[in-house]
């Protein structure tokens, strides 16, 4: 095919192309295996009932059920017997039922019983229901889907501890705080933005008007820092009232971006946590786990045209309006890397690229990727973004974890 011809022209442009190292999900492919070596949110507690639920993650259909005990149970949905899908099986006191023959299998995969064998199964502990283990935390559904040798330490956050009698913690799994529940694109468009701190000064301020706080279109100075589990940025404002705005945006491997309120509602650290499910190639669903005062709504959601959610919106005033999910699903559903022409402001989104295809290749050398941990003794992991305000003799060094900041730093509001 032709180059690109002289006065810019698309005529005889060449088929872009898209990274894979950072794009696939499927089992054997080298970032599918990386991801399996790390928890990942497959769907809210809620949403594990007696009534058998397909779901799909990494690339992979699962059944998810929660038993009459009330534990939550990841399997294939393919009986091991005669491949009935066990989405039509009848969960019971200790399992699902396959409504072929009856076999019962535990969370675990476990053969419990055979109704139509000799003696219900003589030799029933022979066969195994295939399964992934899954953890609960906060209102969410965990699953490791890597090798058994290799599973890490579920890891918990130290911004959801010490929970207060006037305090919860709410899930909301509506794309980026506005959206579907599912957005028809890759998981890595939507998860690196959360390094390109310029976008918020166009698309959330200039573009479509403020959509969370006017204080975000003052132009702010940038760094961006890299980390043995991840990347983070600083970004400094100055106030009309001579105070900085120091806020601070972390992503975490492989998929958890820590993004500070950005309606500037809450001070100091963070109180929310945001994972994207990577359900294949081409799709993907965003957790929100978030910390917040009882009988209040969520901090952070975003306004559009005149204040209004984005569920209200039309066709054309998405058009008119675009926030998050138009930006990221408009790159179509597995961006074109190979078009892109990266410049100076997307030093952030290289390094968290970098990174990942860092340690796609330690993965497939053998290796432990970064912010895994293997000793059950660990305590929880600790978080750094947030909203901080502060004054001209608060030492750069210093942050984002001075005691000096104001806004009560470790408060969540």
């Amino acid at each position: 095919m032709t180059q690109l011809q002289d006065d810019g022209r698309a005529y005889g442009r060449e088929t872009g192309t898209h990274d894979a190292e950072l794009t696939q999900t499927a089992a054997g492919t080298p970032s599918g295996e990386l991801l399996r070596r790390y928890w990942h949110p497959v769907g809210r507690s809620e949403e594990a009932t007696e009534l058998p639920r397909e779901v799909r993650l990494l690339g992979e259909d699962l059944i998810l059920y929660r038993d009459r005990s009330g534990v939550a149970g990841l399997l294939e949905p393919r009986c091991c017997h005669r491949g009935t899908s066990l989405f039509f099986g009848g969960v019971e006191d200790e399992g699902i039922r396959c409504p072929y023959h009856g076999w019962l299998f535990a969370a675990d995969g476990v053969c419990l019983d055979q109704p139509c064998e000799p003696d219900r199964g003589r030799n029933k502990a022979s066969y195994r229901q295939p399964w992934y283990p899954v953890e609960e935390y906060n209102g969410l559904i965990f699953a490791y889907m890597g090798p058994a040798e290799k599973q890490p330490v579920f890891p918990r956050y130290d911004i959801f501890d010490d929970l207060g009698d006037e305090e919860e913690i709410v899930i909301i799994d509506h794309f980026a705080f506005g959206g579907p529940v599912e957005a028809p694109c890759n998981w890595f468009q939507t998860h690196e933005n959360a390094m390109d701190p310029y976008h918020v000064f166009i698309l959330h301020t200039t573009h479509s008007g403020v959509q969370f706080n006017p204080k975000l279109e003052i132009w702010p100075a940038i760094d961006w820092q890299l980390h043995p589990w991840g990347v983070t940025s600083s970004q400094d404002r100055l106030l009309p009232d001579g105070t900085t705005l120091h806020r601070v945006t972390e992503i975490r491997m492989p998929t958890i971006r820590v993004v500070a309120t950005p309606t500037l509602s809450i001070l100091g650290r963070t109180n929310n946590m945001s994972w994207a499910q990577p359900i294949d190639d081409t799709h993907t669903r965003v957790f929100a786990m978030v910390r917040k005062p009882k009988d209040t709504p969520p901090q952070g959601l975003p306004v559009y045209g005149d204040g209004r959610s984005w569920f209200e919106l039309s066709e054309e005033e998405h058009q008119l309006y675009p926030g998050d999910y138009e930006a990221q699903v408009g790159q179509g559903a597995i961006t074109l890397h190979g078009e892109e022409r990266l410049s100076s402001t997307d030093r952030g989104v290289s390094m968290v690229r970098r990174q990942f295809k860092e340690q796609v290749r330690i993965v497939a050398e053998g290796g432990d990727p970064v912010g895994v941990e293997f000793d059950e003794s660990a305590g929880p992991v600790s978080v750094v973004a947030g909203n901080y305000v502060v004054d001209a003799d608060t030492e750069r060094a210093d942050l984002p974890m001075a005691d000096t900041l104001s806004g009560e730093v470790g408060s969540h509001g």
